[in-house]
């Protein structure tokens, strides 16, 4: 559609009239840009020839499937794929009446095993219908590889490809995405799936899109928050949005510790949300609060990055004056997972 594909806002805008200009029949984005086209209004395009509609490269929340009914009347089906596969994996085909929350059956020849996950990390055996664990991949479409070996291990795993994505299967062979692995947010060994908490959360009419994720924490570990962006015009409060999540998220460890409302949800080239940039975001929040007003250290300068051994460092800079205050600072930030330094300048 444009170089920039629907990163493009002027392709977002033109959807639905290029849509009635081609008569397209199938249409699709990733789950974001497809949210970004639905706040567009059809103003009278013809959009009879559509007879269905896909998207892929991230979960869909329900509420997005809900409105692209609403506006076209027809359903909106996702396929799962990974480049590692040759792109794709399985498909819901639009044949059917589609599966909320399913992304169908596995291509022919593919093979799709879900496996637990152990607590070493390995892979271990297949779970059983309904379980969450990880999905691996084997086929003839399977790479053997990457180019530097080195990058192999965790993801080529005895001839299966380790996906990286949590997930289940149902009675009739449907599979279903979970959410990614390393999204996970644990408090006090409690596994929280961050998609529950985005589609409760994308399901408030002011909300145009949610992320969750965790914000560590001394005691617990980690604490789930959820960044919102709001729909064009729409307005809410936090104590709305916060009793919208108690409402609807059915986990009481899974309420949002903490919900933060900014202009644009960070997202990748090709549309998914960037979840490490708004994890340094939340951590960067407590580390302030802890610095700045636990510590009286209103002048400390806090900077989080990924990397480092334990996936994240925070880099606490103090002012000449605060020297004295470095052990204090290496003190409260030790009760933490990330990796921490605190210099003075």
């Amino acid at each position: 559609m444009s170089p920039g594909g629907l990163r493009n806002p002027a392709m977002v805008q033109g959807f639905w009239r290029l849509v009635a200009q081609h008569r397209a029949t199938l249409v699709g984005a990733v789950p974001t840009s497809v949210g970004a086209v639905l706040e567009v209004p059809l103003d009278g395009a013809n959009i009879s020839a559509v007879r269905a509609g896909f998207c892929g490269a991230a979960s869909l929340p329900p509420a997005v499937g809900d409105r692209f009914r609403q506006v076209t009347g027809r359903n909106l089906f996702e396929v799962y794929g990974m480049t590692e596969a040759s792109g794709l994996i399985a498909i819901d085909p639009v044949a059917g009446a589609g599966g909320v929350g399913s992304v169908g059956w596995a291509l022919p020849y593919t093979q799709v095993v879900v496996r637990k996950l152990e607590a070493n990390g390995r892979l271990g055996p297949a779970c059983a219908t309904h379980e969450i664990g990880v999905i691996t991949v084997q086929g003839p479409h399977v790479s053997p590889g990457y180019r530097n070996p080195e990058h192999d291990a965790g993801v080529f795993d005895g001839g299966a490809l380790n996906s990286g994505d949590l997930g289940y299967t149902d009675e009739s062979g449907r599979i279903h995405i979970a959410g990614r692995a390393k999204d996970l947010i644990i408090r006090s060994g409690h596994n929280i799936d961050p998609l529950m908490i985005e589609n409760a959360m994308a399901a408030h009419p002011a909300v145009a899109l949610a992320a969750a994720v965790g914000m560590p924490d001394g005691y617990a570990g980690e604490l789930p928050v959820c960044y919102v962006a709001l729909r064009p015009g729409a307005k809410a409060t936090l104590d709305e949005l916060q009793d919208h999540a108690q409402q609807t998220i059915g986990e009481r460890p899974a309420w949002p510790k903490e919900i933060i409302i900014i202009d644009a949800i960070p997202l990748t080239s090709v549309g998914k949300i960037y979840k490490p940039q708004l994890r340094c975001d939340a951590a960067a929040r407590l580390v302030k609060r802890v610095v700045r007003e636990q510590l009286t250290l209103p002048d400390a300068q806090v900077q989080v990055s990924e990397g480092g051994r334990r996936g994240m460092r925070v880099s606490v800079t103090l002012p000449q004056a605060a020297q004295a205050s470095v052990p204090a600072v290496q003190q409260a930030l030790a009760a933490y997972l990330f990796e921490a330094q605190v210099v003075v300048a």
